[in-house]
């Protein structure tokens, strides 16, 4: 009966985390849709952001579009809808993802609800966590309840030795006399150079010559982080097979994102995007080749965005 109480109030806790959980992923980037609009065809996701331009259709009606921008990236997305919200709101939208047919190939999210935007993603992962924390505490302080007391173990009976039981220690062998040279003889020493014993080796140090710039994340998962360039390749991705100079914890970043190159001769660098499905902009820019960057340009790949700053 004890146990089962406990599944019970087991399955209370978790149910509406598990629920919560599955609302927050629901939630995508338009970033996300932007670069890859094929995977979301005709799915259903939902977007948090804010109401920009709002145009009717027909005139005087409350039918027509809007764009709705979130932090993901600079460019928004196109809702249809049948009800304009006003501009400068912020909402949370559900939708389908079809095709504009006013732009071939381009999204358009079709509403089918508009709420006022919920709690942060972050806050409410923060919220599960904790939530998930104080249900292990909880069933951990009802396991040990339920456990009966273990009866205290008898005392160890003392048992004193016989007296012919006493070690006695072992007898120690007599040291040999000691020997001594005999004066009336001569002891011949060995000839040759004196034995030399060389210091142990020190540790190599490790030399870090920085080439005059660094790369700052200033939006995304690792924002706040600094990388001074010190090579004349970086390579910039996700953790992978590739060990990358600059890593980010960034899951719209690919594994072999992108390297930065160091041109000894003319002291400039440049930036190449090596990624067939993430493109990487300079200053809003997508580029291919090795692209020319200058102090302050603005480098963004996936929902991150670097500065690069010369020192």
């Amino acid at each position: 009966m004890r146990k089962s109480g406990l599944y019970v109030l087991l399955a209370a806790i978790v149910l509406p985390l598990l629920l919560a959980a599955s609302a927050a992923a629901a939630q995508v980037w338009i970033v996300d849709i932007l670069a890859n609009p094929a995977r979301y065809w005709n799915m259903t996701v939902t977007l948090v952001g804010q109401v920009q331009n709002v145009a009717a259709n027909p005139a005087g009606t409350t039918r027509g579009t809007y764009t709705l921008l979130d932090e993901s990236c600079p460019k928004p997305i196109t809702v249809r809808t049948n009800e304009l919200p006003p501009v400068g709101k912020s909402y949370s939208v559900t939708g389908i993802i079809i095709q504009d047919p006013a732009e071939a190939g381009a999204p358009l999210l079709k509403e089918v609800s508009r709420s006022s935007p919920g709690m942060a993603s972050t806050t409410l992962y923060i919220l599960i966590g904790a939530g998930a924390l104080f249900l292990i505490l909880l069933v951990v302080f009802i396991v040990m309840l339920s456990k009966p007391k273990q009866k205290a173990a008898a005392a160890a009976e003392s048992i004193r030795p016989r007296p012919q039981d006493t070690i006695r220690p072992a007898a120690r062998p007599m040291a040999a006399p000691p020997t001594y040279a005999d004066p009336g003889k001569t002891t011949k020493i060995p000839s040759g150079p004196a034995p030399t014993f060389a210091p142990p080796a020190a540790d190599k140090t490790q030399v870090f010559m920085s080439l005059g710039a660094d790369i700052v994340i200033e939006r995304g998962p690792d924002k706040g982080k600094e990388f001074p360039l010190h090579k004349q390749v970086m390579t910039i991705g996700r953790p992978g097979a590739r060990k990358n100079d600059i890593e980010l914890g960034d899951d719209t970043v690919s594994k072999d994102q992108a390297s930065i190159y160091y041109d000894n001769a003319r002291k400039t660098f440049s930036i190449a995007n090596e990624s067939a499905t993430n493109p990487t902009k300079v200053n809003g820019q997508p580029i291919s080749g090795p692209t020319l960057v200058e102090n302050n340009a603005v480098i963004e790949m996936g929902r991150s965005v670097l500065r690069f700053k010369k020192t």
